[in-house]
């Protein structure tokens, strides 16, 4: 499991976007966000680059590992 930081996720229905968007990643077996604690959880061997282009790709600012 890695943790990264998201930005700008408020609410639930933001956490649900941003695991629909990661999950679709090539390497990501599941992901887990929350908006409470600004991060994303994500079990799978894709690349830190991917995930940061799925996550920005919707909206929301990637900070990298936790």
């Amino acid at each position: 499991m890695t943790v990264y930081r998201v930005e700008d996720m408020h609410c639930s229905h933001c956490e649900a976007a941003v695991v629909r968007a990661v999950e679709e990643v090539p390497g990501v077996e599941k992901a887990k966000a929350s908006a409470s604690a600004s991060t994303l959880t994500i079990k799978g061997p894709a690349t830190e680059e991917s995930i940061r282009k799925a996550v920005e790709g919707i909206g929301y600012t990637f900070k990298g590992k936790a």
